[in-house]
């Protein structure tokens, strides 16, 4: 899976084509607005359509724009058209969208990102919070949703030497999905507690071999935005690994979460 944008896309025709077959009447509308060439002039020119493609199929696609259907300059950006294909839901796809958003804006230098909708109970499970009832650009009562873009600091934790225990070596099975199987050592640290009130658990690199114990230097902390435990990255020899190798080592099990990735 990747993401892209449509507007850098060579190929537009087809992911337009794939848009219109949305079975919801807000992705019929984005449709009409691309075919237009209308959605810019209408939330701005530098929006993105971000569309989470397999190959050639579209998975899921959402908007990142200055402004939505709630029309309040002051307020930027906003995610607008969230949507995923029926064959691809209950997997929590869209997550990945909206972690790419939070990690445009964080680039673009802004604090929050904005949700109007009307669902309830859909944008929580993506670390958004409700804010307030604002009018949209019809005069309806529209649900305001937002997420504070922040800057964590690690500095305390990258570079340290830490020592635990494997209590799910690599090869194991999860223990609630059984289809899951680790392709790397997971445990926790002895003695380090984390935000869930557990010890803190360390994807642990540097090794084909299940372990029991680990000691190893911390080189990266994956922060899941929609969670409250964070994630340590221990290499077994100490040097550092590529940003993109981490995250392919841990896309197993945190596909299904939204974060970023904090390394030294």
């Amino acid at each position: 899976m990747e993401i892209i944008d449509f507007f850098a896309s060579d190929n537009k025709g087809h992911w337009l084509s794939e848009i219109q077959k949305s079975d919801w009447g807000a992705g019929k509308y984005l449709y009409e607005l691309l075919r237009d060439q209308k959605l810019r002039e209408l939330c701005g020119e530098s929006t993105k359509v971000l569309l989470l493609i397999d190959e050639d199929k579209l998975l899921s696609f959402c908007t990142y724009a200055e402004q939505d259907d709630v029309r309040e300059p002051s307020l930027t950006p906003w995610v607008g058209f969230v949507y995923t294909s029926p064959e691809y839901r209950g997997k929590r796809r869209v997550g990945k969208l909206l972690e790419y958003a939070y990690m445009l804006a964080k680039n673009d230098g802004h604090k929050h990102i904005y949700i109007s909708t009307g669902e309830t109970g859909l944008y929580e499970k993506y670390g958004y919070r409700f804010w307030k009832i604002m009018k949209d650009a019809c005069g309806e009562d529209s649900r305001v949703y937002k997420t504070d873009v922040v800057k964590a600091d690690y500095s305390d934790v990258l570079g340290t030497v830490v020592r635990g225990t494997i209590d799910r070596p690599l090869g194991s099975a999860h223990l609630r999905h059984p289809d899951m199987i680790y392709p790397i050592n997971y445990g926790y640290v002895d003695g380090v507690f984390a935000g869930d009130g557990a010890e803190q658990d360390v994807y642990v690199l540097g090794t084909d071999q299940p372990l029991n114990t680990f000691t190893g230097k911390v080189v990266g902390v994956y922060h899941r935005l929609n969670d409250n435990e964070d994630k340590w990255i221990v290499s077994l020899d100490g040097e550092t690994i590529p940003a993109e190798d981490i995250l392919d080592a841990i896309g197993f099990q945190e596909q299904y979460f939204m974060g970023e990735l904090y390394t030294l």
